[in-house]
């Protein structure tokens, strides 16, 4: 059961940096909205690097389903508020000076916002697990790991979408973004 667990937190951890690996003014140069973004998502993967450090040795201690549960829900709920803060600064990074800007930083924004989103629903369904059967329990745990994955996945999926060669240019010439 505890290495289903492991599995489960392992594939949370995987799937937090996901994401990571790729806003109203409108006369950004394609190189400042790039370093601006970069920034703040670099911000949001080292704090969620140390919310997976931070949980993974927790997890190492834990010795009932509370504690794992408390342990899980301050992890997401930490992510999700993490998430929350580089959405907002993606946001007012402002719109690049690029033909699709407007597009493309708002296809940020709502990348960042569906994963918020998805943390907050792993919380809410790590809260409503039960508590009396092991078993179910850490099943649980898995399944709502799971289904956090598939959400990281598809918030991947729609920022691939997007091609701007102005912008990936930007994102390349940027030391920020390597």
């Amino acid at each position: 059961m505890r290495r289903l667990l492991t599995v489960a937190v392992t594939a949370a951890t995987v799937a937090m940096t996901v994401l990571v690996a790729g806003c109203s003014r409108s006369d950004l140069s394609p190189d400042t909205w790039a370093v601006t973004v970069c920034n703040a998502l670099a911000a949001w993967r080292s704090t969620i690097t140390e919310l997976n450090q931070r949980a993974a040795t927790a997890m190492t201690r834990v010795t009932t389903i509370e504690e794992t549960r408390r342990t899980l829900v301050g992890l997401v709920s930490d992510a999700r508020d993490a998430t929350e803060a580089a959405r907002a600064a993606v946001e007012a990074a402002g719109v690049p000076d690029v033909s699709g800007g407007e597009t493309v930083a708002r296809a940020f924004e709502r990348s960042l916002a569906s994963t918020r989103d998805a943390y907050e629903a792993a919380a809410e369904d790590l809260r409503a697990l039960p508590g009396g059967d092991g078993t179910a329990f850490y099943d649980g745990v898995v399944d709502v790991m799971d289904r956090l994955m598939r959400r990281y996945e598809q918030a991947s999926a729609d920022l691939a979408e997007l091609d701007s060669p102005e912008l990936r240019a930007a994102f390349e010439r940027a030391p920020e973004c390597q």
